[in-house]
């Protein structure tokens, strides 16, 4: 039993018993039909988002200027949206007024795509008011109304097309591919967050390549901020690649828009990658790098030189990092606190150029891993290090 759809129809059960008309809506309903599981049910209803927070002990009011809460039921979150029609939109992505409706008909003529539109109630009979089950069944995506007010109303529609084909593999009809085509710069529009989430999806799509070629065909790719030489590089692989990863190649291939809003984590780590691809696509990993960079930065790092055709080194790399004679500096046997109680230098930048120098010399087994040996060759460097600069303290 589906346990999230069974709360789900207790929700619309209290809702109708309040005397409000209710619906499951959109995604879940589409990939109810089509057989996919689901973990987003949205709920649409004649309840006002006040009428809704009335009659539920916990409602989140996550979406309310545009007639939305979330229902929390149990583990499980319902967003529930009013009827609605919208009015004009100003900046091709939201409506500038939100009118509340009784009928659903309202409600759904203002949706993107016919397939999104289907509703569903908690007996489960299913209602079609645009012919969607035939696009289901034809696996076609196509926009309720005329595509090219749809997309000048909300640009990111024109995305979500393409992704709906990543994720699904259906075909963009063909009024609604060329009005993509005719209206492709206003993604411009849309916040380069929104457009991150959205490629996140097209990327993850088991239909990834067929999303692409759409991108490409559109011109779409040439409004994505320098990524469409690697979108139309990644178009025509079958390696499978994490969104991360597709943005690194698309940055290698190209140059970097500092548009992109990563995460200051991503941020080191494209960083940290497209470095080592430059250091090893025509060479080969030693210690000194996989022990630097770590065995998973590697890892990618070789993924994305065998992506752009370049050697395979995952053997190389592994063994490279087993016979790491130390994996941080707190395995060496003679550290920088050593220095401090057998010398008088105190600069801590003094001190990491000894231990780093230790270091390099251990890794690449210059130098075993010893405290009396690496005593010796460290304390020869304090007094060299001191002939040439003077003073030790910090």
């Amino acid at each position: 039993m589906d346990k999230y759809l069974e709360i789900g129809k207790e929700v619309i059960v209290k809702l109708k018993e309040a005397g409000y008309d209710a619906f499951f809506v959109g995604g879940y309903v589409r990939d109810k039909l089509l057989g996919i599981k689901s973990a987003d049910i949205d709920i649409t209803s004649s309840a006002t988002p006040i009428e809704v927070i009335a009659l539920f002990n916990n409602v989140k009011e996550t979406g309310k200027k545009y007639g939305s809460v979330t229902v929390l039921k149990d583990k499980y979150k319902y967003e529930v949206t009013t009827f609605r029609s919208d009015g004009d939109y100003l900046d091709n992505r939201h409506p500038d007024n939100v009118l509340y409706s009784k009928k659903i008909e309202d409600d759904l003529s203002r949706r993107d795509f016919t397939i999104n539109a289907i509703v569903m109630d908690e007996e489960e009979n299913i209602t079609d008011h645009f012919d969607s089950i035939s696009d289901l069944e034809s696996k076609i995506i196509r926009t309720i109304d005329d595509p090219s007010k749809r997309f000048k109303e909300d640009s990111l529609r024109i995305l979500r097309a393409i992704r709906f084909v990543s994720k699904l593999g259906f075909e963009i009809e063909d009024s609604t591919l060329e009005a993509i085509r005719e209206h492709a710069h206003l993604i411009k529009n849309i916040s380069i967050e929104r457009v991150m989430v959205e490629l996140d999806k097209i990327f993850r799509g088991e239909h990834r390549n067929k999303a692409l070629k759409y991108m490409i065909n559109t011109k779409l790719d040439l409004e994505l901020y320098s990524l469409s030489s690697g979108i139309r590089f990644i178009s025509d692989i079958e390696a499978k690649l994490y969104p991360i990863e597709a943005f690194i190649i698309c940055f290698i291939l190209d140059d970097i828009d500092d548009i992109w809003r990563f995460s200051n984590k991503n941020i080191r780590l494209i960083k940290q990658i497209m470095d080592l691809h430059e250091v090893t696509k025509e060479d080969i990993f030693n210690r000194f790098i996989v022990y630097v960079n770590g065995l998973e930065a590697c890892l990618l790092a070789n993924k994305i030189n065998i992506v752009l055709g370049y050697k395979d080194q995952e053997e190389l790399i592994r063994e490279l990092y087993l016979d790491l004679p130390i994996k941080d500096v707190c395995d060496l046997k003679f550290k920088g606190q050593d220095i401090i109680w057998l010398t008088e230098l105190r600069k801590k930048s003094w001190i990491g150029i000894i231990v780093d120098d230790l270091k390099y010399n251990v890794i690449m087994g210059y130098l075993p891993n010893d405290y009396e040996i690496l005593k010796e060759y460290a304390l020869k460097k304090v007094k060299e290090l001191i002939l040439e600069m003077g003073d030790t303290n910090g």
